[in-house]
């Protein structure tokens, strides 16, 4: 029968296949499809073939005699039901996703058509394994939502950069390095630029500066350029006013050169003396906890997120203490977050864990940028709950993987990164030979392999115990 809907159809099937033998038919409808149900008419099942005879492990010989409506699931009878009382003559046969419970297993889901094959209302339900399908759309929705989770950290990224580009004292604008237009300005900066009514973003960098020292602007980009550091002046604003300290540091985002311009104006000059003032600029009421520190990782201001995340009870606790006895394991990796500010001018989204007050520790992740002021260097940090929501109860924690070092690949030069990651491994190993050996040092260094004299030396490096007490009896 001819169905042009369907497509093109052998023109004249009755004298093309009248003499095709019934094994031949069989085999052909078996090598076409992957399971055959020849129903009669009243939808009990007469015969079954199956291409794969795994497929349905031994189901499909308790099939024969069952109706069609019995071998299925209960939301999939009336999706049968359909199939059977649809009229098939007067376009394709429809098909429908018809699951089959499986005893040790999960349902099998099979797309079938029927087709009618005589008078007698017998009829050919054709079905293809779902299988494949259903784990490629798996595969596409967890790809969507691991899609969705990335979007979701680079809001949150952008967000808090925004926190502390608008909340900036100092002007800040970010220059194109190729066609030397402002394409962001802070706050500060539009405080200061925007007179007049005009716009700070979009105008020309050199706009920014008096005529006089446009050869001092254009050589203060070009030597940043060159350097990947930051390159200091001074120079007189288009306003007159001046000259004021500036400072410009080129960097690549997204395969475009910025420049990072920043005026040293009085607005900021005290600063570093006045812990609200850096805490202000990282976001005091930020939900997220917010701390300052010094090059020395000493905690220089803190935010009340912070307080609550370490469980330490005021601000003055906070001060003065080193961030190196909250964050990671002995110093080791914030001075892998230093390394990656330093040499990329900020970090986003480092995996840790941090030590609380009482002596819980939480893994977090951790972004941070560096505070220049006064040509002094602050580094301020945003620590947030990891989403993974997992909370050791005790100082002991299990090693974690490389995954904690994967947000510094392209930022950090291998060998350091390397560097790092085999001093974790390393003090770890020390730690727990000492747990194993009860603190013997003499048996700890021996499976080790390490004579006892680089033992200590190695203690002394990791401030791990007291370098110098007596061995505990073997």
């Amino acid at each position: 029968m001819n169905h042009p809907s369907a497509g093109r159809s052998f023109s004249d099937p009755g004298r093309s296949f009248a003499n095709l033998e019934a094994a031949l038919v069989a085999t052909m409808v078996t090598a076409s499809t992957d399971v055959a149900l020849l129903l009669d008419k009243t939808g009990t099942v007469i015969d079954v073939a199956i291409r794969e005879p795994d497929l349905f492990d031994d189901a499909q010989k308790r099939w024969i005699g069952e109706k069609f409506v019995d071998i299925v699931t209960v939301e999939s009878r009336q999706k049968v039901q359909r199939l059977l009382t649809e009229r098939s003559g007067e376009d394709a046969p429809a098909r429908r996703e018809i699951n089959h419970p499986m005893p040790d297993g999960p349902d099998l889901p099979i797309s079938y058509s029927v087709l009618s094959l005589s008078k007698d209302g017998s009829r050919l339900a054709l079905g293809r394994d779902l299988r494949t399908m259903a784990v490629l759309q798996q595969k596409l929705v967890e790809t969507q939502l691991a899609l969705e989770t990335d979007y979701a950290r680079l809001r949150n990224a952008e967000a808090q950069y925004r926190v502390l580009f608008d909340t900036a004292s100092e002007p800040i604008v970010i220059v194109d390095a190729g066609s030397r237009k402002v394409v962001e300005a802070n706050t500060a900066a539009r405080a200061l630029f925007e007179i007049d009514g005009r716009r700070v973003v979009g105008q020309s960098a050199a706009a920014l500066v008096a005529v006089s020292d446009l050869r001092d602007i254009d050589a203060l980009f070009t030597a940043a350029r060159k350097s990947g550091e930051a390159e200091s002046g001074e120079l007189m604003l288009s306003d007159g006013d001046g000259p004021v300290p500036v400072s410009v540091r080129f960097y690549r985002q997204h395969g475009a050169g910025r420049m990072s311009v920043r005026f040293l104006t009085g607005a900021g000059n005290g600063l570093a003396a006045n812990a609200a003032d850096l805490i202000g600029r990282a976001g005091h009421e930020s939900p997220d906890a917010m701390v300052v520190v010094d090059p020395d990782f000493t905690i220089t201001a803190v935010n009340e997120s912070f307080l609550d995340l370490t469980e330490i009870a005021t601000r003055n606790q906070a001060v003065g203490r080193s961030l190196a006895e909250m964050i990671g394991r002995r110093g080791v990796e914030l001075g892998v977050l230093k390394t990656a500010i330093d040499s990329d001018g900020f970090v986003r989204n480092f995996s840790t864990v941090l030590n609380t007050q009482y002596g819980g520790t939480t893994e977090v992740d951790v972004s941070g940028s560096a505070l220049d002021q006064n040509e002094k260097r602050f580094y301020g940090f945003s620590i947030r709950r990891s989403a993974r929501l997992t909370v050791h109860p005790g100082p002991s924690e299990p090693f974690r993987s490389a995954n904690d070092m994967t947000g510094l690949v392209g930022r950090v030069p291998l060998r350091e990164i390397v560097r790092e990651t085999a001093d974790i491994i390393e003090q770890l190993c020390i730690e727990a030979a000492l747990e194993l050996t009860r603190n013997n040092r003499a048996s700890a260094a021996e499976m080790l392999g390490l004579s006892r004299q680089s033992l200590y030396s190695k203690l002394r490096r990791y401030n791990i115990g007291d370098p110098g007490q007596d061995d505990s009896p073997a």
